[in-house]
């Protein structure tokens, strides 16, 4: 058996990978997304809050970011691992890879919060206050939304 080769894109591909090994994929909330129309803290603060809790303002903590990121793990490890793999022919898809691995860990994130599992249920005080101004939503860390809104991802170098 005998092997030709048409086209080498061994340099290629070991350039994509080591340029994947360069960057990573954030996902948070970034300062240009931190801001609120409620002139209160910024989002960043406030998801920092949340998902620590906090004992001086009796704030449970309602982990959503650490548990949806690990909750797509999976799901992105495999989506890089074919990204690398069509390194050999596209090179784009170690950009695509980080950035598809971006959304679904931010997608994740996000439905952590919709989905409230395990979060402690808000306090019948809260929710009386909330409905004192207007608010008719009964959901842990959505009110307005901007905080949900706010959830996004970057790729940057290392």
């Amino acid at each position: 058996m005998s092997v030709t080769v048409t086209r080498d894109n061994a340099k290629n591909v070991i350039a994509a990978i080591q340029d994947m090994a360069k960057k990573h994929v954030l996902v948070g909330i970034p300062s240009s997304e931190n801001g609120r129309n409620d002139g209160s803290i910024g989002n960043a603060a406030l998801g920092a809050i949340h998902e620590n809790g906090s004992g001086v303002r009796n704030i449970p903590a309602r982990p959503f970011l650490k548990p949806g990121v690990a909750a797509a793990a999976d799901q992105c490890v495999k989506v890089l691992k074919s990204a690398a793999q069509n390194a050999f022919t596209d090179k784009n898809a170690i950009d695509k890879g980080l950035n598809a691995a971006g959304l679904i860990a931010q997608a994740s994130v996000k439905k952590r919060i919709v989905s409230q599992e395990g979060f402690t249920p808000l306090k019948a005080a809260t929710l009386a206050a909330r409905k004192r101004k207007g608010a008719k939503g009964e959901k842990a860390l959505i009110r307005t939304g901007q905080l949900l809104n706010s959830i996004t991802y970057v790729v940057r170098k290392k």
